[in-house]
């Protein structure tokens, strides 16, 4: 009889226990839920304090920017529960800098480099449980392949490569939203349907973007993105496996952008009527600051042709006192003789500054496409921040250049003339200067 009661019982017993086992698994997801619920309210609420201490949040967000901008914390903040995938926790994070231009600031989520020393290494994240968990759509990819296809070129949305690696599909979302998928890919770090990137658009062919790093595969706001010459030419990523852009076409030779590798500083006399320099960097720095002063040395004697091509392109900007002693030099050049710029859409900071200033004299032409839009601000410091959860870190600017630059933020300088992006840029201007004599 003792085991006939055993025997009867069991099956409570059994029921019993995975009651009380699911209960339990149900206490853990909650629980998990809610620390992760109290993370994301902690990192927002620093965030929020981080950025209206900067000089750009002071000087935009009053009045009815100010309320609007409370608003978009308490939806964000409402959105806690939402906001338990990686993609929608950082994206809604970055949806604090959304309406401040100010593309001096820097947010990203800070990288696991464990995942990517060896090639063992990345095939064991590849088949993790986290890579699985990497943001994907889901739809049918070959038939947004097809679809995509048909997009006019001057379209933001359309098929993309990302150098020879792999392929993303550009999709409107929404209203405002675009999303980048991944078409098919050469390597294993990048699979059919996960998504590369989104982009927010706020105002024609200028975005907000979240982007995917292409090796290291944390997420990245890049305050501005802009669609030209058929590419988002700011999806240049350090410490990727190419630098080149995400672009419709793969280009076989570049002319817009100068090679990474070139020099910073080059002089040399093109003919007997035109001479070329070439100043990529203003930055103070030590080392490169006695390069900079050398090569000025160099050259102020040597400005003695009727033309002067000054090539801007990719100039990284830097301090306004290794601007000033280039800008006093071209003043004096320019009261005898004709100074052609170059600048593009890697033109920025300080030398979209220094544009400016050339702009302002005689015998000077602007060439090129328009620089990036980033002048109005910068930082001194460089002072990074961790958020709370310490996944994610903010570079705060602490500068503001003046509200008349402002203008200029997001937008760029034009050029007085627009150059093709399929020939040399050089031979433009000097094909441009043989017009002009």
């Amino acid at each position: 009889m003792r085991n006939a009661r055993i025997f009867l019982f069991t099956p409570f017993l059994i029921f019993e226990s995975m009651r009380l086992n699911n209960v339990l698994l149900l206490l853990i997801i909650s629980a998990k839920l809610h620390a992760q619920t109290r993370t994301y309210v902690e990192d927002l609420n620093a965030l929020k304090s981080i950025v209206q201490k900067t000089a750009s949040f002071k000087a935009q967000i009053k009045g009815d920017k100010l309320a609007d901008y409370n608003k978009l914390y308490n939806r964000l903040l409402a959105d806690s529960n939402n906001s338990t995938s990686s993609i929608a926790y950082f994206y809604n994070l970055s949806k604090m800098l959304f309406p401040i231009r100010d593309n001096h600031v820097g947010f990203y989520q800070l990288p696991n480099y464990d995942h990517f020393k060896t090639k063992e290494s990345i095939d064991s994240f590849v088949s993790s449980k986290l890579f699985g968990e990497y943001p994907t759509v889901a739809m049918d990819i070959d038939s947004l392949m097809l679809n995509l296809a048909t997009k006019p070129i001057d379209s933001v949305e359309g098929i993309y490569h990302y150098g020879k690696f792999y392929r993303v599909g550009v999709f409107k979302n929404n209203d405002k939203e675009y999303i980048g998928v991944v078409l098919d890919s050469e390597i294993n770090l990048w699979k059919k349907g996960q998504i590369a990137f989104y982009l927010y658009e706020s105002d024609q062919h200028i975005y907000k973007a979240i982007y995917g790093h292409p090796y290291l595969k944390f997420f990245i706001f890049q305050p501005i993105e802009k669609y030209q010459n058929q590419s988002l030419v700011y999806s240049s990523f350090y410490g990727s496996f190419t630098q080149e852009v995400y672009a419709k076409k793969i280009k076989e030779v570049e002319y817009v952008n100068l090679p990474k590798q070139s020099q910073k500083f080059s002089f040399k006399n093109i003919n007997d009527s035109i001479q070329y320099i070439l100043i990529q960097t203003f930055q103070a720095n030590s080392a490169t600051s006695q390069i900079s002063q050398r090569f000025h040395d160099s050259i102020s004697n040597l400005l003695n042709k009727p033309y002067l091509i000054l090539d801007l392109r990719n100039n990284e900007g830097g301090a306004e006192k290794e601007m000033n002693k280039y800008l006093k030099l071209l003043k004096n050049y320019t009261k005898k003789g004709q100074l052609i710029l170059l600048v593009n859409n890697g033109t920025l900071s300080q030398a979209e500054i220094f544009t400016l200033e050339l702009k302002q004299l005689n015998n000077v032409t602007v060439l090129g496409q328009q620089t990036k839009g980033m002048l109005a601000y910068g930082s001194n410091y460089g002072k990074k921040q961790k958020l709370p959860s310490g996944n994610f870190e903010i570079y705060p600017t602490d500068m503001n250049n003046g509200t008349a630059l402002l203008s200029y933020e997001d937008y760029g300088i034009k050029p007085d003339i627009i150059l093709r992006a399929d020939q040399d840029w050089i031979e433009q201007a000097v094909y441009f200067i043989k017009g002009k004599k």
